[in-house]
């Protein structure tokens, strides 16, 4: 959003992670009350304001200015759509105004955006098929629902193939994306995803009425009696449970001698086997698929990226490892170590002559 802002010389305000994470509620009191426009967000932090905003913070939000709830970065559940406009409406959020977008960094950024002028489109698709790569509209009880993340945007061309990298229309398979913006290459010896001008973004979708509805990364798809399942799917069924922190579970296929099995991995200020057992039904129930192993982890615990993705991989490699612990609580003793630890570094190349 910094250029945005720069070329169209409008106001923006920047409000630290940190702090939408303590207190969700601030992030849309600043919108309120720097009457904004845009503002982007992660799925799962739509799900946490729907979740953790009290009716007392609700009080005085005037959400109506609000006209692109840009919602991207990580697969986008429509049960979240549903729930943050439905908790805000009475605060003047307009259901149009909730925007699915997908971009990567090597596309620097946008790819695809969702219509502005209207509400978000959920398609329904049939899960058997989709689980084979075939997509077929359904109506019925039992369908996967998946938010379309738009068209692409002007100059940019999107394409679906196969393992061939062949195009296929009314498939799932991954997505090439073209555009002025897409990176020539990666810097060193990493292998270039970019041929022809197309860069293989890694991403698993399809198209559907010229509009593109992503189902996952190729290398997160979770293998399960011959059908592929995207990771999300678990994690958004469990994260609605009581007792499970929003957007603190993880989905992996550990592979073994018997086939890939289902692990889930939830953070919880309440351990239990009774919320194991809540997590095995409630997976069973929206997917069709158990989990065989639930693992309950303390606050903090699950690892992520620099900008706050769960880190699947990485997770299910500490747990093999039994090093999957929970980070050091930030207390008041924490920070001055810390700050120590930081002024030492500071006096040491400042000692050594170094620009600081």
């Amino acid at each position: 959003c910094l250029f945005p802002a720069m070329m169209g010389h409008g106001p923006l305000t920047l409000l630290p992670p940190e702090v939408f994470l303590s207190k969700p509620a601030s992030w849309l009191r600043a919108i309120s009350r720097y009457p904004s426009t845009v503002s982007p967000a992660p799925n799962f932090a739509y799900a946490l304001c729907a979740e953790r905003v009290t009716d007392e913070e609700v009080e005085g939000l005037d959400l109506s200015r609000w006209k692109m709830a840009l919602n991207g970065a990580e697969p986008i559940a429509s049960s979240t759509l549903r729930a943050f406009t439905a908790r805000f409406s009475a605060c003047g959020f307009a259901p149009e105004a909730m925007t699915p977008v997908y971009g990567l960094s090597e596309a620097s950024l946008a790819v695809t955006f969702g219509q502005s002028s209207s509400p978000p489109r959920i398609g329904r698709f049939d899960r058997e098929l989709l689980g084979t790569g075939e997509v077929r509209w359904q109506e019925e009880a039992g369908a996967r629902e998946v938010v379309s993340v738009g068209a692409p945007l002007p100059g940019f061309d999107v394409e679906v193939r196969d393992v061939n990298a062949c195009a296929v229309v009314g498939q799932e398979g991954r997505i090439w994306a073209r555009g002025p913006s897409v990176m020539k290459g990666y810097l060193g010896d990493l292998p270039d995803p970019v041929v022809d001008g197309w860069l293989d973004t890694g991403d698993l979708g399809f198209l559907w009425e010229g509009e593109l509805y992503i189902t996952g990364r190729a290398k997160d798809v979770i293998v399960l009696r011959g059908r592929n399942h995207a990771p999300h799917e678990f994690e958004a069924a469990v994260s609605g449970l009581s007792g499970v922190r929003t957007g603190c579970v993880v989905a992996v296929g550990d592979v073994s001698e018997d086939g890939e099995r289902l692990l889930v991995f939830a953070e919880t200020n309440m351990p239990s086997d009774s919320l194991k057992e809540e997590v095995i039904r409630t997976v069973r129930a929206a997917c069709g698929v158990a989990p065989h192993l639930v693992v309950l982890l303390a606050p903090g615990t699950i690892p992520r990226t620099s900008s706050g993705k769960r880190r699947r991989g990485e997770t299910l490699r500490r747990w093999r490892e039994g090093a999957l612990s929970a980070p050091a609580s930030v207390t008041a003793p924490y920070v001055a170590r810390s700050l120590m630890r930081s002024a030492a570094g500071y006096l040491a190349n400042a000692t050594n002559g170094e620009d600081v």
